[in-house]
């Protein structure tokens, strides 16, 4: 029989890469066009920054090639694929979106001084994005105010330019008319630059995210969603037991509950801690702040407190009453999981002393 090879072509092989770097190099040509082409031929504050610029525009052939070669040559990793895209593109793109910005405000060195240190700070947003020993939350938190705060710039700008050309608006109001026009592209070019910023943060602090904290996220919107549907059964509600009674249901899914207060009608997420003598510890979700729940049986019957209210007796689904214990965890193996998974623990958990608080992420 005759031998037949199963190793790839390299002319295939040679065509596939070229086929998306070609695709890479279109696209982000695009963006050459859009962000630097007009800076380089029509702005010009001194020859360095003329040479910059050309560097920087012929740069992007560099560019293209390293999201193009990652893949192809990693082509069941989407998502390594998709990242090195946006951290090249979108640290190019900065660069080049920001060097317009800069060169257009050239007559006006106050308001260029103050695009150069808003870009400075960009830059310290990605980088404390991509340091690892700080929180995944304590990061997204920051990455929420960034959107918060581009949001509300760019509906100020589009405020502030209107009618601008000709001497109305806010920004001639505040700056005058000549001023609030050579502000109106600068301004945009500083929302894309921030568009970008965000964009490259939101890629540090995801590729922090460990499968299991990612999976334990889902789960807990996955629960959520369903205990928004939740409500009591229509045999208690038509015996009034909802007025008599609570109803708690853990686990929905890992580490979130359910749990509706007596004479409500609707569920709400509260998250399991540990248990400790007994005693089950539980966080209400909804709360802002957050306060603490526990859950103990007395005399046969199940009660739930939450800090500053009455006990108030509760019912449990008859199958967790043998099974929850398979679940359950104490107060240092919660402890040692929040460490590890660096997951937020409610102030109102008191740490052993032979556990650093430094360790401990509050939130």
């Amino acid at each position: 029989m005759a031998n037949v090879s199963l190793s790839p072509d390299p002319y295939e092989k040679k065509e596939s890469f070229l086929s998306a770097y070609s695709g890479y190099y279109f696209f982000i040509g695009a963006l050459v066009h859009l962000y630097s082409i007009a800076n380089i031929f029509f702005v010009y504050i001194n020859d360095t920054s003329r040479l910059f610029a050309i560097l920087l525009w012929g740069s992007y052939f560099i560019v293209t090639a390293i999201p193009a070669y990652v893949d192809y040559r990693f082509q069941d990793n989407i998502r390594l694929a998709t990242y090195s895209f946006v951290f090249t593109t979108g640290l190019w793109s900065m660069v080049a979106i920001n060097l317009y910005g800069i060169q257009a405000l050239a007559d006006h060195p106050f308001y260029q001084e103050l695009y150069i240190n808003l870009l400075w700070i960009q830059l310290l947003f990605i980088l404390f994005s991509w340091i690892k020993w700080i929180p995944v939350r304590t990061r997204e938190r920051i990455a929420r105010i960034v959107t918060i705060i581009l949001g509300a710039f760019m509906m100020f700008h589009m405020l502030g330019i209107f009618a601008s050309t000709q001497g109305k608006g806010i920004y001639a109001f505040l700056f005058g008319k000549e001023v609030a026009v050579a502000l109106i592209w600068p301004g945009i070019a500083l929302f894309f630059s921030g568009f970008w910023t965000r964009l490259i943060m939101g890629t540090g602090i995801d590729l922090d995210i460990t499968p299991e904290e990612r999976a334990r996220r889902m789960a807990e919107e996955t629960a959520r969603e369903e205990a928004k549907k939740r409500k009591p059964s229509e045999e208690m509600l038509s015996s009034g037991r909802y007025l008599e009674y609570g109803e708690l249901d853990y686990y929905i899914s890992e580490e979130i509950s359910s749990y509706r207060e007596k004479g409500s009608r609707t569920f709400e997420d509260v998250e399991f801690l540990y248990v400790e003598s007994g005693i089950r510890y539980f966080n209400r979700l909804d709360w802002s702040p957050t306060k603490e729940m526990i859950l103990y049986k007395e005399n046969g019957q199940w009660y739930c407190q939450t800090t500053g209210q009455e006990p108030e007796r509760v019912l449990l689904p008859e199958h967790l009453e043998e099974e929850k214990q398979e679940f359950e965890i104490d107060k240092r193996e919660y402890l040692e999981q929040a460490i590890e998974y660096r997951r937020i623990v409610p102030y109102f958990v008191q740490i052993p002393s032979d556990i650093e608080e430094s360790e401990i992420d509050r939130g």
